[in-house]
C-alpha cells in the first residue's frame, strides 16, 4: 500500500498529463512575448526592438507590424534598421488615423512582427475592437508576436494603479491573454533614473516632463507601480514554477484548495469589484465565482443598472471566473446557500455605504458564515451616486398594494355577508387573502395580509366592536395561526418559485448539452451529425440559426434554417470566425458590430465549420452562461464529427 502511494507520488496527475497534451497539440502556434513596464519610459520598445535586432542576426526573418517612437531618436534610430510592413490610413469623423495593417502582416508573413502598444483601442470599424485581439490572430496566423504593455493597461491591476496615481487608465487588457504569454520579460529601471530621462527629454518633451514628474512619475508614485509591477511578474513567475512541478511530478508543499465566492449586484462598482476578487483569488491561488442574486418581485433593473451588471459578469468571464445568477427572495440566505454547498471557503462582497447600511445582506451574512473568511470591497476612485430613493426598498411596492387591494375585499365581501353566513365562515373568508399573498407574492407581503386581515377583522366583527380588544381568547388563537399560515405558505412558495426557474433554465441546459451529446452519439455520417445540432440550436431560443460549412463558394448553409440570411458583411464575420477559431459577432469582441453570433464548431486544430445565430432578443440570449453553453455545444459536434470522419 506504501509502495503504491510513493508510485502514484511519483507520477503528474492526469489534469498535468492533459495540459501537456493541450500544449502539444498546439505547438504550432507562435510564440508571444509581452515585454512589460511600470512606466512610459522605461524602455520597452527600445528593449523590444534590441531583442529583434539581435533575432535577426541569428537568421530570424522578423518585421515591425507597428512601433511607436514617440519621436525619440535612440528608438527611432533601431526602428529604421528593421523591415516595416506600413500601416494602414484609416479615416474618422475627418481625421486620417493609423493603425496596424492586419492583413499586410499576414500577406507578408514573417517568424516574428513587433507589435507596440498591446492595450491599444483600434478606430471604430475596424476588425476587432482592441489591438490585443490583432495579435491574437497573428498568432492563429503562425506569426509569433512581440509586444509591449504597462502595468496600468493589465484589466486586473487597473483600479489599483488608479488608486496609487489618482489616474484611471481605459485601455486595458484581460488578464487571461497575459497569462497565454510565453515569456513575460520585466523592462525595469529605478525611479530616479526614469525621473533622469523625464527631465532630459527622451521620455516627453521638456515642458509636459516638468508637469509630469509632478504628478504621475512623482517618487511615491513610480516606487509603487514599480512594487506592483514586481508582484506581478513574481505572480506569474511562481504559477509557471507551478506548473512545472506539476508537470513532473515534483514534490512540494501544496496549500488547501481555497475557492472564493465574489457576489455582486447592479452598481457603478461592479467591474471594479469582480477584478479585485480577481487578484484575491489570484494570491490564494483560489478558484473563483462570481455570482449575482435577482431579487424575485423586486422593481425591475434600469438600463443603467443592467450595463452596471454585464460589466461585472462579462469582466468575470473575460478573468477566466465562473459566472453564476441565481434568483430569491432573500440575498442573504441565496449568497451562504450556495457557498456552503459549493464549498466556498472565501466571499468577498461590497462595503455596505450611504442609507444601504440600513438595509444590506452583509450583516446577515457576516452572522451566519461561520467557518468562511469574509473580505469587504472598498471601492476606488471617484463612485457614481446611486440616488437614496434607489437605496431604500420599495416598501410599497405593487405585491404589497395587491395585497391590500385583496383584503379590502374580502373585508367588503364580509360586510355584505355578515348576518348570513356564521362568523366562522367570515373567519376563513379573511384567509383567503392571507394565503393568496402568500402563494404569489413575497413574505413581507403575506405578512402585512395576514396582521391588516387580523386587524379588520378584530375591529369590525369582533366583541367589543370598533375595537381592537379581544373578549374571546379563540379568536386570538385563530389570529395567531393567520400569522403561521402566512409564514408557512410564503416560505414554501417562496422556495417553488426558486426552484421553477432553475429547474427551467436546467431543462434548457441539459436539451442543449445531455440530450445534444445522446443524440450525436446516434449519428453516423457528417450529414447527421450537422441535422442534430441544427436542431437543437433552433430550440434554444425565437430567432433563426443554422450551420455553415465551407465549400468552393466559401460558407454556405449545410443544415437548419435554409433561409439564413447571409448578406456580405455576415458572411465575411462568419468567415473570420471559421479562419481564426473564435467566436464573433454580436456579443464578442470580435467584429461586435455584425447582426448574428457564430461560433466555431471546432474540438482540436480542424474547424468543421460554423453556428450561426440570429435571435430575436440578442441582449437577453446572450449571457455569458448561454455562451457556455454554446462553446459546450460546439465541442461535442466536432467530437461527434471527429468520431464519424
Amino acid at each position: 500500500m506504501a509502495a503504491d502511494e510513493r508510485d502514484e507520488e511519483g507520477r503528474p496527475l492526469p489534469e498535468d498529463l492533459l495540459a501537456i497534451a493541450r500544449r502539444s497539440e498546439e505547438g504550432e502556434r507562435r510564440r508571444l512575448t509581452v515585454y512589460l513596464g511600470y512606466a512610459a519610459g522605461v524602455g520597452k520598445t527600445y528593449t523590444m526592438l534590441q531583442d529583434a535586432l539581435q533575432r535577426r542576426g541569428e537568421g530570424v526573418d522578423i518585421v515591425i507590424g507597428y512601433v511607436e517612437t514617440h519621436g525619440r531618436p535612440e528608438t527611432e534610430a533601431l526602428a529604421a534598421r528593421l523591415e516595416a510592413v506600413p500601416p494602414a490610413t484609416i479615416g474618422y469623423q475627418g481625421l486620417d488615423l493609423r493603425e496596424m495593417d492586419l492583413d499586410a502582416i499576414i500577406r507578408r508573413h514573417p517568424e516574428v512582427a513587433l507589435v507596440d502598444e498591446l492595450a491599444h483601442t483600434n478606430v471604430p470599424g475596424s476588425r476587432h475592437v482592441k489591438r490585443y485581439e490583432d495579435i491574437e490572430e497573428l498568432l492563429h496566423a503562425g506569426i509569433s508576436v512581440y509586444t509591449t504593455v504597462n502595468i496600468q493597461h493589465i484589466e486586473s491591476q487597473n483600479d489599483a494603479v488608479a488608486q496609487i496615481t489618482g489616474i484611471r487608465v481605459l485601455e486595458t487588457v484581460p488578464d487571461t491573454f497575459l497569462s497565454g504569454a510565453d515569456e513575460l520579460r520585466l523592462v525595469d529601471v529605478t525611479p530616479e533614473e526614469l525621473r533622469l530621462r523625464l527631465r532630459a527629454g527622451k521620455v516627453y518633451v521638456r515642458d509636459m516632463a516638468e508637469a509630469a514628474i509632478h504628478r504621475f512619475f512623482s517618487t511615491g508614485n513610480l516606487l509603487a507601480l514599480r512594487q506592483l509591477t514586481l508582484r506581478f511578474v513574481a505572480t506569474a513567475t511562481d504559477q509557471q514554477m507551478i506548473s512545472h512541478m506539476r508537470a513532473r511530478a515534483i514534490r512540494g508543499p501544496w496549500p488547501a484548495a481555497e475557492r472564493l465566492l465574489v457576489g455582486i449586484r447592479p452598481g457603478p462598482t461592479a467591474g471594479q469589484m469582480v477584478q479585485a476578487g480577481y487578484r484575491l483569488a489570484t494570491r490564494f491561488d483560489a478558484d473563483w465565482v462570481v455570482l449575482t442574486v435577482d431579487v424575485e418581485n423586486d422593481r425591475p433593473l434600469s438600463l443603467k443598472e443592467r450595463a452596471w451588471l454585464t460589466v461585472g459578469l462579462e469582466t468575470g468571464r473575460r478573468l477566466g471566473g465562473r459566472i453564476v445568477r441565481l434568483r430569491g427572495e432573500d440575498v442573504a440566505g441565496e449568497i451562504l446557500r450556495y457557498a456552503r454547498r459549493n464549498n466556498a471557503t472565501m466571499i468577498m462582497l461590497g462595503k455596505p455605504r450611504g442609507i444601504d447600511i440600513l438595509f444590506s445582506p452583509v450583516y446577515r451574512i457576516l452572522r451566519r458564515s461561520r467557518g468562511i473568511d469574509l473580505f469587504l470591497y472598498e471601492p476606488k476612485g471617484d463612485l457614481v451616486r446611486i440616488p437614496v430613493h434607489r437605496q431604500v426598498p420599495h416598501l410599497l411596492s405593487w405585491d404589497y398594494a395587491a395585497s391590500l387591494i385583496l383584503i379590502a375585499a374580502a373585508w367588503g365581501a364580509s360586510i355584505l355577508l355578515r348576518g348570513v353566513i356564521q362568523l366562522e365562515l367570515l373567519l376563513v373568508l379573511q384567509l383567503l387573502p392571507v394565503v393568496v399573498a402568500a402563494l404569489f407574492f413575497r413574505r413581507g407581503a403575506a405578512l402585512l395580509a395576514a396582521i391588516v386581515s387580523i386587524l379588520a377583522f378584530d375591529l369590525i366583527f369582533v366583541k367589543p366592536y370598533y375595537s381592537l380588544t379581544i373578549d374571546d381568547w379563540g379568536y386570538f388563537a385563530a389570529f395567531i395561526g393567520y400569522v403561521v399560515i402566512a409564514l408557512v405558505v410564503s416560505r414554501l412558495a417562496a422556495r417553488l418559485r426558486r426552484l421553477l426557474p432553475r429547474i427551467r433554465e436546467s431543462e434548457v441546459e441539459v436539451e442543449a448539452v445531455a440530450g445534444l451529446s445522446r443524440d450525436l452519439a446516434r449519428a453516423a455520417t457528417r450529414q447527421e451529425v450537422f441535422d442534430t445540432l441544427a436542431r437543437h440550436m433552433q430550440g434554444f431560443a425565437p430567432g433563426s440559426s443554422a450551420v455553415l460549412v465551407p465549400g468552393p463558394a466559401g460558407l454556405h448553409v449545410q443544415a437548419g434554417d435554409t433561409a439564413y440570411s447571409l448578406p456580405t458583411k455576415e458572411r465575411s464575420i462568419a468567415q473570420w470566425a471559421y479562419d481564426n477559431g473564435e467566436a464573433a459577432g454580436r456579443g464578442t469582441d470580435n467584429l461586435p458590430s455584425g447582426t448574428g453570433h457564430y461560433v466555431p464548431i471546432r474540438a482540436h486544430r480542424p474547424i468543421f465549420g460554423i453556428m450561426a445565430f440570429v435571435f430575436d432578443d440578442p441582449e437577453g440570449v446572450l449571457t455569458p452562461e448561454n455562451k457556455e453553453i454554446f462553446q459546450t455545444m460546439a465541442l461535442l459536434a466536432a467530437l461527434a464529427l471527429e468520431r464519424v470522419d
